[in-house]
Parts: C-alpha cells; sequence; structure tokens
C-alpha cells in the first residue's frame, strides 16, 4: 500500500506573538471559596425555544467552611410572565417560607427578571460572591437580554446582561453600565466564563478605562468532572455524593405550584452538591480556585505545583529541534482488531494503571524534576541493546535505558504508522512500514519492532535523555489530606499506585473513605501522569501567523490560520516516551502470547482480549495456520494455565511493593466461559452464554454513542448506553443465528443531541428570527437535532448539494414523531430542507439512515488498518485472522498537529462534527513555490532528460524528486515541459 505518512510536529509561534502572549494583568488574590455564593436555576418553556418561565435563586453566606447561610431565597419570572403566572409565584411565596437563617427574610422574593439580574445576580457577582449553577451556561443563557458572538476569534458568546433607554436618542440599548458575560465553551464538559468590559469612564475622553474583574462562576457539572472524571447530570450527581436529589417530576414547561415546588428542589439539591463537592475539594491541599478546576489534569497540575515541581518549559533548555524529534515520534495508544467477525472465546487482560506504570519503570519521575536534561548521544549503545534482546525485557533495570530517541530507516519494520488507510482521514495502525526517508520514534517502539519481527531495524542515529541534578524547592505533601509523599525522595506515580493499594486493605478508614481515597488516587495517578504533557490547543487567528515548524530532520517557517497554543507542562520529550512505552507493554504481551502459539482478538490502549478457552484447543477462524475436520481453517486457544501462565510472567515488572502481576485478568473470565466478538478497532463486544442466549458483558459504544435514542437508560455493568447493549446483543444473535427480536428503536431515524456551543451554528436560525425578541429566538446552549443522512450511494441527499458540506440541524424535540416535520437548515450555507423517507424521497430533499440502517452498516464497519486473511484489503464482508497492512511511504511526510477527529465520541459538542486537523506546509513566497505537487509526475523521469528539456541542471531535478522549495521560474519551467509530456519517461 502506497500512501503518504503524517507525522506530529512541534511548532514555535513569532516572537511578535509570544511577547503579546505575555503581557499579563496582576490580579488582587481572592479566597478559595468567596464570602457568598449565589445559586440559581431556571425552568423553560418546552418548545424548541426554551425560554425563562421562572427560576429559583439562595443567598448563600460561607460560616465556618460552609454555605450554610440562607440569607436570601426567591424567584424572579420572565418579564412578560402573565398576570396569572404572576400570582401563582406569589401566593405560592405567600403560602411557604424560605429557608433562611433566623436573622433574615422568612418571605419568598418574587422578582421580575430584570429586577433578579440588576438587583441580585450582578451586584453580587461584581462584589466578589461566586455565581453556581449546574450547567451554568445554559442558565446563564436563560436570564441574558441578548447573545452575540463575541469579538475576539475564539470566544464564543458575549452576553447582554441589562438594558436600558439612552437619554439621547430614547431608544433601548445595551445597558453601557453594567458587563457582559462572556461564555467559551472548551469542550463537552466544560466552558470558560468571564465578565468582560469596563466599569469606569475617563472624566476627559468618556471612554471606559478599567475593566471589570473576571468574576467568579462555577459550574457544579464541570467540578464534578474535575474531582471524579465522571460527566454526571444533577440527579446522578446528587446520587453519587449521597445528596438529596430532584424531585420525581416531568416538567410541564410553565407556571404551575408544582413546577415551583420542582425548581425549588433542584436548587436545594444544587445547594447540597455544592456542599458535597465544597468538602471533597477541600481534602486537597491544593493551590486552586474551584471555579478554575476544569478537569482531573487541572487537579494534576495544582498538586505537582504545590510540590514546587517546575513545568518542564520553564526549566529546561530544550532546543525546538529536541521537542520536534519527540514530536515526531509521538503517537497515540494502540488499538486494533486482529480477528473479525468471528466469534472466539476469551480472556480479557488488562495493564495496571498503565501510564502511572511505565512513568514508574522508565523512571520519568527523575526527568520532570530534574534540575536539567541533558542529550548523551547513545548510538552504538541502542544497536547493542537491540542486538542482545531477550527475555530482559521482562528486567526492571532494562527499562530505565529506554528514555530516548532513535532515528530509524524503515525497511519492512513494524512501526506506528500514521497514514490514510482508507478515505481522507489519517489513522494509527501498528503496520509494516518502509520508507525512503529516515523517521524519529522512541526507543520502546524500536524495541518493540525487534520483539515482534525478530530483526532491529537500522538505527542510523540515536541519543538518551538523562536527568542532570535535582530541581530546588521541592516540597512533601500529603495527598487528599491523607496520603504523604515527599517529591524529593519518592516517585510520584509509584506512591499513588501503591497508596491505592493499601487503602484497600486500610480497616481504619470507613468503607466510604476507602473508596473515596482509593477512587482520587486512581484519577490523579491516570491524569498527572500522561495527557498535560501533550496538551495544545488548536486556534484560529484572524491572518495567517508565522509559525516555524519542528519535526525531526525536518524544519521550515511558514503561516498558518491555525495556531497550537500549549499547555502550561507540554513537554513532548516526555509524552512521547510515555505512550510508546504503552505500547511496548502490548508489544510485549503480543509476543509472549504468540511464542505459545496463541493469538488475540483485539487490543486497545492498556488491554488484550487473548484468545482462550479452559482447556484450550483449535477454533475455527479463517486464515489460521491450523485446521479442523471439513477441512476448516483454525487457531489455537490457549487454555486458562497457560494464560495465568503469560500473566504470572509479568509479575517480574511489577515496580510497586504489594506483590503480584501488573497485567490483571478482568470479568473474572478465567472462572467462566467469556466469548468477545470484534468488527474493527474499538468495536467490539464481550458476552456469555447459556441454554436461554447470549448476555452482554462489555458492550463498546465507539461508533454508536454519539446517536440520540430517547428515553433509554445506562448500563452500568456492559459500560454503555442500554440501546448499544440492545445492539450488540441484536448483532451477536444474529453471527449465533439465535432467534432475535428487532428493537423498538430500530424504525427510528439516526439523530445527533447537540448542544449549540459556537455561534456559527446559531447562525443557521437567525435569518428567519432576528426581528424576533430574544426570548422568542433560539438561544445558545439550547440542543438541536442533527440527522444522519441515508449515505449508500449517497441516495439520501438532495441532488444539489455537496455531501461534504451537507450538515442539517434543527430545533431539538424529545418527540420522534415530529422529526420528519421539522424546519431543517444546512448549518454550511443557512438554506433549508426536508426531511422524507428514503423510499419517498424527491430530489430536493433530504433522507436520514434509520438506525436499523446504521447498526447494518455497523457490523459491516471495515477494519481498514489491517489486510484480510487472504492478503487483501479488509472489506465489509471480510472474517477471520487478519494481517498486518504493509505501507510504503511515498513523497515527503506531511506534518500535523494535535489530531481532534471526535466524530464518534458520546458528547454532546457540535465539534464532533468538524473534525480540526492542523497541518503545516512550507510556504509559498515571491520567489520560492513548493515542489511536492510535482514529484508524483515526474518520479519515473530521467533526471538528465528532464533536466535538458526544462533547461535547468540535474541538481535542481533532484531536489524537486526529494520534495525541497525551489524558484517559482523553476516551477513554471517545469510545468511546461510536463504539459508537453503525455506519458513519463522509463
Amino acid at each position: 500500500m502506497d500512501s503518504t505518512i503524517f507525522l506530529r510536529a512541534h511548532t514555535e509561534r513569532s516572537k511578535n506573538t509570544k511577547k503579546r502572549r505575555a503581557k499579563n494583568h496582576q490580579k488582587p488574590e481572592s479566597p478559595t471559596w468567596a464570602d457568598f455564593a449565589l445559586v440559581f436555576d431556571c425552568e423553560t418553556t418546552k418548545d424548541e425555544k426554551q425560554s425563562l418561565t421562572f427560576g429559583v435563586y439562595r443567598l448563600l453566606r460561607n460560616v465556618n467552611g460552609c454555605y450554610s447561610e440562607v440569607r436570601e431565597e426567591g424567584f424572579f419570572h420572565a418579564d412578560n410572565a402573565s398576570h396569572r403566572e404572576i400570582r401563582l409565584l406569589a401566593r405560592y411565596a405567600d403560602r411557604n417560607t424560605a429557608d433562611t437563617v433566623k436573622d433574615c427574610p422568612k418571605r419568598i422574593c418574587v422578582r421580575t427578571l430584570q429586577e433578579f439580574v440588576e438587583k441580585v445576580f450582578l451586584p453580587n457577582a461584581l462584589a466578589g460572591a461566586v455565581i453556581v449553577g449546574f450547567n451554568l451556561p445554559f442558565d446563564i443563557a436563560r436570564i441574558a437580554v441578548n447573545a452575540r458572538k463575541a469579538r475576539r476569534l475564539n470566544e464564543d458568546w458575549s452576553f447582554v446582561m441589562s438594558r436600558d433607554i439612552d437619554p439621547r436618542s430614547g431608544k433601548v440599548r445595551d445597558n453601557p453600565f453594567l458587563p457582559r458575560i462572556k461564555i467559551t465553551r472548551k469542550d463537552g464538559k466544560f466552558a470558560f466564563i468571564r465578565f468582560s468590559g469596563a466599569s469606569m469612564c475617563s472624566s476627559k475622553t468618556g471612554k471606559r478605562i478599567k475593566p471589570y474583574a473576571h468574576g467568579r462562576f462555577l459550574d457544579l457539572r464541570t467540578l464534578a468532572w474535575a474531582l471524579r472524571n465522571v460527566s454526571y447530570s444533577l440527579d446522578s450527581a446528587c446520587k453519587a455524593l449521597n445528596v438529596p436529589g430532584k424531585m420525581g417530576h416531568d416538567p410541564a414547561g410553565r407556571i404551575t405550584p408544582k413546577e415551583i415546588a420542582y425548581c425549588r428542589q433542584d436548587v436545594r439539591a444544587t445547594v447540597g452538591l455544592l456542599t458535597a463537592l465544597r468538602t471533597e475539594f477541600d481534602c486537597h491541599p491544593i493551590d486552586l480556585k474551584p471555579e478554575r478546576a476544569y478537569s482531573p489534569a487541572t487537579i494534576a497540575k495544582a498538586y505537582l505545583r504545590k510540590m514546587g515541581v517546575v513545568p518542564p518549559s520553564q526549566k529546561f533548555r530544550l532546543s525546538p529541534r529536541i521537542q520536534g524529534i519527540a514530536a515526531q515520534a509521538y503517537f497515540g495508544g494502540r488499538a486494533e482488531c486482529r480477528i473479525r467477525r468471528t466469534i472466539v472465546s476469551v480472556v480479557h487482560t488488562d495493564f495496571k494503571s498503565e501510564y502511572p506504570t511505565v512513568n514508574t519503570l522508565m523512571g520519568l519521575w527523575a526527568l520532570l524534576t530534574a534540575k536539567q536534561l541533558r542529550i548523551k548521544p547513545a548510538t552504538n549503545e541502542v544497536r547493542t541493546l537491540l542486538d542482545n534482546l531477550s527475555l530482559e525485557v521482562f528486567d526492571r533495570e532494562f527499562w530505565k535505558k529506554l528514555t530516548g530517541y532513535a532515528l530509524v530507516r524503515p525497511d519492512g519494520d513494524i512501526f506506528p504508522v500514521r497514514t490514510c488507510y482508507s478515505g481522507e482521514e489519517s489513522n494509527l495502525g501498528i503496520n509494516i512500514l518502509t520508507a525512503n526517508e529516515p523517521i524519529w520514534l522512541a526507543i520502546p517502539d524500536v524495541v518493540a519492532q525487534t520483539l515482534l519481527s525478530g530483526k532491529p531495524p537500522k538505527i542510523l542515529r540515536a541519543f538518551r535523555v538523562i536527568a542532570s541534578g535535582q530541581q530546588k524547592g521541592l516540597k512533601p505533601i500529603a495527598l487528599r489530606g491523607k496520603t504523604k509523599i515527599n517529591p524529593r525522595t519518592d516517585d510520584f506515580f509509584k506512591v499513588l499506585i501503591e497508596s491505592r493499594e493499601r487503602i484497600k486493605q486500610d480497616t481504619s478508614l470507613s468503607g466510604d473513605e476507602r473508596e473515596a481515597l482509593g477512587y482520587f488516587l486512581k484519577i490523579l495517578a491516570n491524569s498527572g501522569s500522561y495527557g498535560l504533557f501533550i496538551e495544545t490547543t488548536p486556534k484560529l487567528v484572524r491572518e495567517r501567523e508565522k509559525t516555524k515548524v519542528f519535526s525531526g530532520e525536518s524544519f521550515f517557517s511558514t503561516t498558518s490560520p491555525i495556531v497550537e497554543e500549549k499547555g502550561s507542562w507540554y513537554c513532548p520529550l516526555l509524552s512521547s516516551l510515555i505512550t510508546s512505552a504503552g505500547r511496548l507493554l502490548l508489544a510485549l504481551l503480543e509476543r509472549a502470547v504468540t511464542d505459545v502459539g496463541g493469538s488475540y482478538l483485539f487490543c486497545d490502549t492498556d488491554s488484550m482480549a487473548i484468545v482462550a478457552c479452559k482447556d484450550g484447543g483449535l477454533i475455527s477462524c479463517p486464515g489460521g495456520s491450523h485446521y479442523l475436520p471439513g477441512p476448516h481453517e483454525a487457531i489455537k486457544a490457549l487454555s486458562w494455565v497457560e494464560v495465568q501462565k503469560i500473566v504470572a510472567r509479568f509479575e517480574r515488572l511489577n515496580p510497586y511493593e504489594f506483590p503480584g502481576s501488573i497485567l490483571k485478568v478482568e470479568k473474572d473470565s478465567l472462572n467462566r466461559e467469556i466469548y468477545g466478538y470484534a468488527i474493527s478497532a474499538k468495536r467490539y463486544c464481550l458476552f456469555t452464554r447459556n441454554s436461554h442466549g447470549i448476555f452482554v458483558e462489555s458492550a463498546s459504544s465507539h461508533g454508536l454513542g454519539y446517536l440520540y435514542v430517547p428515553n433509554l437508560k445506562f448500563d452500568e455493568r456492559a459500560g454503555a448506553p442500554t440501546w448499544v447493549v440492545e445492539a450488540w446483543h441484536y448483532i451477536v444473535s444474529g453471527v449465533l443465528g439465535i432467534p432475535r427480536k428487532r428493537p423498538s428503536w430500530f424504525k427510528l431515524p439516526g439523530m445527533m443531541r447537540i448542544a449549540i456551543t459556537t455561534p456559527e451554528v446559531l447562525k443557521v436560525f437567525q435569518a428567519r428570527q432576528s426581528h424576533l425578541p430574544y426570548r422568542d429566538r433560539i438561544k445558545p446552549f439550547n440542543f438541536v437535532l442533527s440527522p444522519q443522512i441515508h449515505r449508500l450511494g449517497l441516495s439520501g441527499f438532495p441532488s444539489d448539494v455537496d455531501p461534504k458540506h451537507f450538515t442539517l440541524v434543527a430545533p431539538f424535540t424529545v418527540n420522534d414523531s415530529r422529526w420528519l416535520k421539522l424546519d431543517w437548515v444546512n448549518v454550511h450555507d443557512g438554506k433549508r430542507y426536508v426531511l422524507a423517507p428514503i423510499n419517498q424521497k424527491r430530489p430536493s430533499e433530504a433522507s436520514p439512515a434509520l438506525l436499523e440502517d446504521l447498526i447494518t452498516l455497523y457490523e459491516i464497519h471495515a477494519e481498514s488498518k489491517s489486510l484480510g486473511p487472504d492478503g487483501m484489503r479488509c472489506g465489509w464482508h471480510t472474517e477471520g485472522l487478519l494481517q498486518r497492512t504493509h505501507v510504503t511511504g511515498c513523497g515527503r511526510p506531511r506534518f500535523i498537529g494535535k489530531e481532534t477527529d471526535r466524530r464518534w465520541e458520546q458528547d454532546e459538542d457540535l465539534s464532533v462534527l468538524f473534525p480540526m486537523l492542523p497541518e503545516y506546509r512550507p510556504n509559498e513566497t515571491a520567489r520560492l513555490a513548493t515542489a511536492a505537487e510535482f514529484q508524483d509526475q515526474i518520479a519515473n523521469f530521467s533526471v538528465r532528460n528532464l533536466a535538458r528539456k526544462a533547461k535547468v541542471s540535474p541538481a535542481t531535478v533532484q531536489a524537486v524528486k526529494s520534495g525541497k522549495r525551489i524558484r517559482k521560474t523553476t516551477a513554471s519551467k517545469l510545468s511546461r515541459v510536463l504539459a508537453r509530456v503525455e506519458m513519463p519517461e522509463s
């Protein structure tokens, strides 16, 4: 397979840009928790506009480390609420008392929305109170009087909170004396929320000169995600933290006594959740405001800073070239399907805390806490290490030698390969690679190749990264106030895992304490051991920005419409080693399995499903090297005893004080027969069988979880939505020939439920709504539906559209009987379309794929990264033992930034539909042009003949073949010659 290879690059922005970014306003320090908290919740209409009907708020005072004093409780209603609705609120307020403390009014206040915003919300927020809600951006969008696109390029929304009358013109205007609120959604988990505008005017010019403080906005959904790594609803969060939750009531979308009680209980639940999350947050001795705890990685960074660890970019003098070498060697986790569409019995295994474990094995804590990092040439050392490679891979001391990088010339070697295996999107596979140009890889990947192929690759150069000294200022700390760690003498990653094991056996702690502390240590270990070292955020810029690009041996300057902002702990030198070592663990497991004649069904980052049954034997499988009577091709299933021996071998790699293997057996699969079925990478399920049928034990949501099916719950045991479990049950039952019942949701159109998080989506509705007041329009953070168009032969698309630029959205409704009747708009051009069933579709209409159609396509989704048993490209109906693809790199590699293709994720953010992949290419200038466009055309030309015809030097033609930049006059000469030649010369 000839293909272009994609390689990750390290980029640096221009010096002027850095200076602009370095500018900072000094902000006064504020306490971790504010003196007051304003908690509020909104109820809305049930139509697509989701406009405010009324809301409930509580003003709380911070007393003795808890927001226990309710100083004021009140209701607020939409400014256009009817007299009847206002009377209902007033009557409820008269008949009930506020939950306030003794010295505060017991009467529940009833206010208009304007009164609430101008007399309660803004005064308290500007005075430093923390504004609290669950899914706070949604509620802020309800109480705003208008929403506009923010002026800054990478900011999303600017919410106008108040309006007044212009004394000069007498017209209604945005209140210039009150701030706006800007909300920028980072992803489906959190958003940045702040005040904007200025609070003082110059007496001379009348211009506002003093900016408002940013304010404190705490979304409890985000804080719960940061502390627990779980995306909760309000009700599920309350259950998880043992807090009284929501009232059983189906919202009516209008003001009723029951609706008022329901919203009031929501606020009580939010206050209870605030108290519980505050208690949990305060267990952490870190310097971090709760509203800035955006993710588990944020908590991990705060702990590192508290220990005095200085971020790598601030203390290591690493050249851009070294960073570019490490970036080129960066690849993500290994995920593949090895046996396709064939049911086999398996033992499911995974590595214990894979990334913390490899960090400990390689001693990366010493690198992270070093005073400086030293780059030591190690070409001969690495060659010798590979030549003598044997079972020493199971020696812990061996792993300390892997902290380095090697320049290799791929020649039929098994390496990570990022390329377009099918379609236009790049993907990562562990495949056979041949390439003319050398590439840099982390040493663990080079060791993995030697293990898997039995021969070392050709090493051109290599170096190791060595810690030099230890930085000053490291301080001991107690993790969550319990587990002590001294960063000067302890390995942070090792202590986390060991402490978690000890806590499981600690009888001095209550069951709840053991669970909470153990769960936290697991989250901290995983979030602090990898992702923060490769954190980058792609952002658009108004004008193409000068960027220096470094990747391996390549360096060039270019301009790009997308820049990557680096996280504070960004260090590809560490991140590439970590993921590479994770892939080495899987390669070592694969080698251990194949050495005894076994195989595996799939692997996924840190896990592998080994083909095995109780007594072992042969299992029918196309492509296997064994035969069963028939004859049928078969593979060997290992016995449980053989699997136990493999698991035991990994005890030697256990770096922790507690005994046992770092390879674990999941799902109790060494005590009962478990079967597996895989379709492609990350698309698999595990199940058991008995006389009554099958029972799904584990179901992958990848490729399905992004779809919306109303009114179905989550299956905790299988780790997937109930409808996904039903889909896998249906698929596997069909493979086994078991009678199966079509799920009721099969007849529904395939839809995604997406939040309006960016102005680009909202603007498609505004063309017909711009004349309406804000409350009567579709608003930011409302949900919309987006149908999956029937793609078979592109028959579901209107005849006059480009399928690549056709994404329909319509206001969200849970009523699936209305879906085909909604007013659908294409987000790319704002044109309106009608949905119709495929058998009734007109040329101008679109047809959604039914969920039944999508499940049918899902179960034949090809594993494009592999070849079939016959050595041909894997197709829809390929079955059996797959082979690795042989990729031959052609042309120059393409250099890319962070990959953000999230289409198959279970997320309600529109970014899942629009992947952003920064790609960096040398710019054309007034004199120079890229030669890449000519490479394929002249690949078979004689250098001398082409040079003679184009009247250029042979060296110039050779430069073109190498993809180097050439003068534009030279490019014109080549173009004229190539235009006259019909066939390339031999």
